[in-house]
């Protein structure tokens, strides 16, 4: 039986064009590009099996696309650096610990989830919805800048006008990531309703040991958009993958939000998805120093962020 996600058809080619290679992706390097086209067949394939729903199929890809992305990651990771370094890229020892970090701790981290889970669905979905997101972020935000098509997002200049800053650097990132074009609705943003909507927190810690406490908000509608970029094909059910996905796109977007905000890179304490209740409740003892709202025409989606310090917790 084939369990198929969303409003796919039950035709299994629809599955083959799931999250297709774009010539958007292309860095204009050779080797790079044909070492990204590669990883993307990875995890196409194992989104394509976790979609037809075989377990000992699922089991044994996930065991397979472990192994092989820890050595592949390993070779073409050092590549890229190794081009780096030749034209004397500036964000080269940042990028590096982007690397580092995903080879040594996110896939570690997922491979245990996956064994402790015994490969349990969520933690493939879980597996997958990562890695996808976090390719297809890499490669447009972070390797596009080693060629100078987009400006390093780690040497932004941080002007005294934080609010401009943060709009402009989220407009472009959703135009440039999903091609959807959003506009800032209100500048103090005080948490009414915006009808289905999914509340993101997340809690990170600065080098002054300050927490800073942001939620990121999107209407339902416009998750299904993006996730359906992504995987270029609809979405319209919210399960592990795809939330898994969005978490992920979330961290990214927040984590260099804060890294310009304090000129540091954030550790990740705490996070989770609460319901309405619970983000009223927190916005209120917690108002927000930063609090956005934009529209698009696919939904609204918010940004708010406290800086507190550990006492107040």
């Amino acid at each position: 039986k084939r369990r198929m996600w969303g409003t796919m058809s039950n035709n299994i080619t629809d599955i083959d064009e799931i999250f297709q290679w774009k010539s958007q992706y292309c860095i204009g390097v050779e080797e790079i590009d044909s070492a990204h086209q590669k990883l993307f067949s990875i995890v196409r394939r194992l989104l394509k099996n976790l979609l037809i729903g075989d377990y000992e199929k699922n089991k044994k890809t996930c065991i397979e696309a472990v192994k092989f992305l820890k050595q592949y990651t390993i070779e073409h990771f050092a590549q890229e650096e190794a081009y780096q370094i030749k034209i004397g890229y500036g964000g080269y020892e940042t990028h590096k610990r982007i690397h580092t970090d995903m080879r040594e701790v996110t896939i570690p981290a997922l491979e245990k989830q996956m064994l402790q889970t015994d490969f349990s669905e969520k933690s493939v979905s879980h597996f997958a919805g990562v890695c996808a997101a976090w390719l297809s972020t890499h490669i447009m935000l972070e390797d596009q800048a080693i060629v100078g098509r987009v400006a390093s997002r780690w040497k932004m200049d941080i002007s005294d006008d934080i609010m401009a800053n943060l709009i402009s650097a989220a407009e472009e990132y959703m135009q440039r990531m999903f091609q959807i074009k959003i506009e800032p609705e209100n500048l103090n943003y005080d948490a009414y309703d915006l009808g289905e909507t999914l509340h993101y927190y997340l809690i990170y810690k600065g080098k002054d040991n300050d927490l800073y406490r942001s939620v990121v908000t999107f209407e339902r509608s416009l998750i299904c958009r993006v996730l359906g970029t992504i995987m270029c094909k609809p979405v319209t059910v919210l399960d592990e993958l795809s939330l898994s996905m969005f978490k992920e796109l979330a961290q990214d977007f927040v984590e260099n939000f804060i890294s310009n905000y304090k000129n540091d890179v954030p550790a990740l304490i705490s996070d989770g998805i609460v319901d309405k209740k619970a983000f009223l409740k927190d916005f209120k003892a917690y108002h927000p120093d930063i609090s956005l709202l934009w529209n698009s025409k696919f939904g609204h989606s918010a940004f708010c962020i406290k800086t507190v310090k550990p006492k107040a917790m």
